[in-house]
């Protein structure tokens, strides 16, 4: 085994190597056991005898070779026959000389860190969206943070619903804890509220702190009829006094 392959066989990740032909040329350790094939026995044979039965969304690095556009992933399923993973993947053309004479893959297994991002992400999404019953036809939705880092299509959906749910007919949207949020927000928050409204639930918003108005009202959306107050014990004395 020459220098440069003992190298390669110490990589953390898995790469394979085709020519033009689609002919493994090379494959260190980790690309064959992640693969679940002879790495050796591999060399020389064409990508689709080794898995015929590999449906084309998987085939990245064939791709590549076949359009010259190289391909980059953090994190696409390799789901098919006895495969079951989530595999990062980078793809290059390989030239000599402005030639093509290959492809290759770098991948790598990140399914437990892709399972974990999802359960992370389903619980900063069920945390942003836990609308809290106050009394009788009244509840709160306390916006977190982390509600400008997803897609909140999800949380327009369960937030509605929630408060549906509740057969609330008074909101309170409460935005104390947020400090930095961008106009595409105001622009959801903003059709949530007008959707509220034509369910017949009455809104008041309570904390928004002085940089988040001063974007609201320099992000040119139309005025909305809900009230304001500076904080949630305000809003709330205002609400229980009438």
């Amino acid at each position: 085994m020459t220098p440069e392959n003992e190298v390669f066989d110490q990589l953390s990740l898995g790469v394979m190597v085709i020519d033009l032909d689609y002919r493994i040329t090379q494959m260190n350790k980790q690309g064959a056991r992640l693969l679940q094939v002879d790495g050796k026995n591999s060399i020389g044979e064409s990508v689709y005898d080794l898995f015929p039965d590999a449906p084309e969304e998987v085939r990245h690095v064939e791709r590549t070779l076949r359009t010259s556009k190289e391909f980059t992933f953090d994190a696409v399923p390799f789901q098919w026959g006895k495969y079951n993973f989530y595999f990062s993947i980078r793809t290059r053309i390989l030239e000599d000389n402005g030639e093509v004479y290959g492809a290759m893959v770098e991948y790598n297994d990140v399914t437990d860190y892709y399972e974990k991002e999802q359960r992370m992400r389903k619980w900063m999404e069920d945390m942003s969206v836990n609308v809290i019953p106050l009394s009788d036809g009244l509840a709160l939705l306390p916006l977190q943070p982390t509600m400008d880092q997803i897609e909140f299509q999800y949380i327009l959906d369960r937030g509605l619903q929630n408060v549906v749910d509740m057969k609330a007919n008074q909101l309170i949207i409460d935005c104390s804890t947020l400090s930095t949020v961008d106009i595409v927000f105001f622009e959801k928050l903003s059709k949530l509220i007008q959707s509220l409204s034509l369910m017949g639930i009455r809104v008041t918003i309570s904390g928004m702190k002085p940089v988040l108005s001063k974007l609201w009202v320099s992000s040119n959306l139309p005025p909305l009829h809900v009230k304001f107050f500076t904080n949630l014990q305000v809003a709330l004395k205002d609400l229980y006094n009438k």
